[in-house]
Parts: structure tokens; C-alpha cells; sequence
């Protein structure tokens, strides 16, 4: 029977916050969230989670307004620890937003910096970094700020070929970064005025081909097409792009490989709260299995599969009820995936080799009642255990959940 065995919270910052939505939402200025102390030091978001088999922890990307921006997590001890950013972090630097890769050839972990303030300061901001982190001697060095003011909203990495692969924003363009000579060459700009559609966090197969999406630009028609965000992919070895007509399905779309789990109860009333636009097929989430499929979650909650070999995308099922589905991660033939709105969180569990989506619903603390409002990321460690990251919660800082499944 598909079941939870252990949810728990784990906290890094417990900050209740006040004014949200009276006071803030739809009126708030960065600059003054900045400078409230409770939202300054005590609201995070857990951005990027990511497990480092090397030394058995969990790495914790944050959104933190004071510049604090990666903590190791610890399972055997529980407790979090400071990885010291704010040695090199300047004022715009607030997140580690999507991801945090661990390289297996050097051990190190590298990651990106990312924004909240506004378009007023963006002549004093520098640009979003690349860095590298070393566990073993705790030193940090910066690579490269790929686009000067531009920010860095996700990256991927081609271990073998010494490629950092940067997606910015506001402006959204794709970037390519040599690690050896540390230079930056902007390979195409992907978005449009009209719709934001770079993939929440883009992967490299093992041929070399980066995946992701990218916006249609109808520069003489207002009118989206019925496609407007698309799925693309590049290939350093002769600087190939191969853009596709078509993206990724949307919840209306029929085909698909398996039925729908249920719904939980309450599920469409949620959903109904985040359909502020409509359903493109925006890119939620990727991942790859190392061999022929990269999988993916739209914003929708539709999980679907990409062929590498043929470029096919196909729609395995609507999973995500609440919408939203920014967690995916593959281990051992088994696709883990997590996301909800509005404190109707959800996990999934699949495994891709037998027709069985499990659903759990509704992720709950049973000994406070205490939920995540969203979940943004999740690592599966060695002993199978989930680390979710939670985030924009906007009532008290969010945390680190654990959770092991039956």
C-alpha cells in the first residue's frame, strides 16, 4: 500500500511573519522588504536541495534576503550549517534558485546567483554568478557573471566537455560558459515580451545535447499561436540549435500513457487559485534517466516524456492537481516528483519500468498540522529518504521537509 511513513520539518529559521497580504502583496517595493528586519533575516525559501553522496549531506540553495545563501544539512545529526556566502555575496545576490549541481569528477558543487529586487536598480546590480564550492576545504571561488545585470534563474552542466549552460532573467537568453577559460558567449536569446518561457531548470543528455524551452515571437501578431512556448536543443559541437513547432502537452491534452491518478478532495478549487494564465505547457521542472528520456512537469501539473533519441514528447498523465510541478528526480529507474499550491502539497512516485503512478496528497506534519505552502525542489538520498525544499511561504520561513515513503 502506497503510504508515508515520516514527514518532518526541519528548521532552519522559524520566523513567523505578518502583512502579507494586507500590506504587501500587490503593493510591496524590494526596497523595503529589504530593509524590515523579520523579512531581511528571517524569511528563506529552500530553492535548491541537492544530495552529495561524497560526505552523506543534504546542500540547501536558499532564498535569503541577507545574502545566506548555502547550508549543509546533516540526517545523522540533524542540524544545518552555515557554508559562509556571505563572505562573497553583494546586496543583489538573494538565491540560489535552480540548481545545485554536484560534479562527480571534482567533487565540487556549483550554482548560480539570482535576484528579487526591481528594475530600479539594475545599473547597480553586477549580474548573477557562477561559482564553485568546495566541501572538502569550504573555499568558494566565482567563475564568471555570464551577462552583466542579467541574473541567473537556472543552470546545466556538460561535465565532460567543461560547460556551464546559464538561462537569465529578466531577460531571458541561454548562456554557454568554458570552464577552463572562464568565458561567457550569449548562444541565443529565448524569450518573448509576452509570455516568460525559459525551463525552471534545463538538463544536458549524455550526447551533449542541452534541453529546454523557449518562447515564439510574433513580433506583427498579438495572438499567441497554440504553441507559443517550444521545446529547443543545442549542441556545442558545431554550435547547433534544432528548434521545435511543438512544447510540452497541456492538462486538456488528451494523449497520454497512463490515466490520471485521483484528485485529492479540494484539489480543483486550488487549482482554480493558479490559473491566472493560461495553460501553455511552461516548463516546471526536468529530468533526465542518463539514457533515452529526459522527463518533465509543467506548470499545469502534467508529467510528461521527452525521446531523445527522436524528439518525441508524449504525456504520460495530469499528476500535480493542484498545479504546479517544480520537483523531479530519477534514481534507479524510479521518477520522484513533488510540487502543489497553496498548502495542497503533493508527492509522486513512479517507477518508470510498470504502469503505477502512486499519489501521496495533502503533506502534512501529524504532530503540528504544520504543511509546506509549495514545494520547489527535491534530492533523494542513498537510504531513499526525500529532502524537499519549501518555498514563498509567506507566513513563516519555510523549511527543509524529510519524508520516506512506504
Amino acid at each position: 500500500m502506497s503510504r508515508i511513513l515520516s514527514i518532518t520539518p526541519h528548521k532552519l529559521r522559524d520566523t513567523r511573519l505578518t502583512g502579507w497580504r494586507d500590506q504587501i502583496a500587490g503593493r510591496w517595493h524590494y526596497r523595503d522588504l529589504a530593509a524590515d528586519p523579520a523579512w531581511r533575516h528571517g524569511w528563506i525559501s529552500f530553492d535548491a536541495v541537492t544530495w552529495n553522496p561524497d560526505d552523506g549531506l543534504v546542500y540547501c540553495g536558499l532564498n535569503s534576503i541577507d545574502g545566506d545563501l548555502l547550508y549543509t544539512f546533516d540526517p545523522r545529526s540533524g542540524r544545518f550549517t552555515c557554508r559562509n556566502t556571505r563572505a562573497w555575496t553583494d546586496a543583489f545576490d538573494v538565491k540560489i534558485h535552480r540548481t545545485l549541481l554536484h560534479n562527480p569528477r571534482d567533487g565540487c558543487l556549483y550554482f548560480a546567483t539570482s535576484l528579487l529586487h526591481d528594475i530600479d536598480q539594475q545599473r547597480e546590480a553586477p549580474g548573477g554568478k557562477l561559482v564553485r564550492y568546495d566541501p572538502r576545504t569550504g573555499a568558494y571561488e566565482l567563475l564568471a557573471i555570464p551577462v552583466p545585470r542579467l541574473y541567473v534563474q537556472s543552470i546545466a552542466a556538460d561535465w565532460e566537455r567543461g560547460i556551464l549552460y546559464s538561462f537569465t532573467y529578466p531577460a531571458e537568453a541561454v548562456v554557454k560558459t568554458d570552464l577552463r577559460t572562464r568565458q561567457s558567449e550569449i548562444l541565443a536569446w529565448i524569450g518573448n515580451s509576452i509570455l516568460f518561457a525559459q525551463p525552471h531548470n534545463p538538463v544536458v543528455d549524455r550526447e551533449g545535447w542541452l534541453w529546454g524551452t523557449c518562447a515564439e515571437t510574433r513580433a506583427w501578431d498579438e495572438t499567441p499561436g497554440p504553441q507559443p512556448v517550444r521545446l529547443c536543443k543545442y549542441h556545442p559541437d558545431g554550435d547547433r540549435f534544432v528548434w521545435f513547432d511543438y512544447g510540452l502537452p497541456r492538462a486538456a491534452d488528451a494523449r497520454q500513457l497512463l490515466p490520471d491518478p485521483p484528485k485529492p478532495p479540494g484539489a480543483e478549487s486550488a487549482l482554480a487559485e493558479t490559473r491566472h494564465t493560461r495553460d501553455y505547457g511552461f516548463c516546471d521542472s526536468m529530468a533526465y534517466d542518463g539514457a533515452r528520456y529526459v522527463y518533465a512537469g509543467t506548470v499545469a501539473g502534467v508529467l510528461c516524456r521527452i525521446d531523445t533519441q527522436t524528439g518525441e514528447v508524449e504525456k504520460v498523465a495530469h499528476v500535480m492537481a493542484t498545479g504546479r510541478f517544480p520537483a523531479l528526480a530519477y534514481r534507479e529507474g524510479v521518477l520522484y516528483g513533488g510540487g502543489g499550491m497553496n498548502r495542497r502539497t503533493q508527492l509522486i512516485r513512479w517507477d518508470t519500468r510498470t504502469d503505477l503512478i502512486e499519489s501521496f496528497p495533502d503533506l502534512t506534519d501529524p504532530e503540528t498540522g504544520e504543511t509546506p505552502a509549495r514545494i520547489h525542489e527535491l534530492a533523494v538520498a542513498s537510504d531513499g529518504t526525500l529532502y524537499l525544499g519549501e518555498n514563498d511561504n509567506h507566513d513563516r520561513s519555510s523549511y527543509l521537509w524529510s519524508v520516506r515513503l512506504a
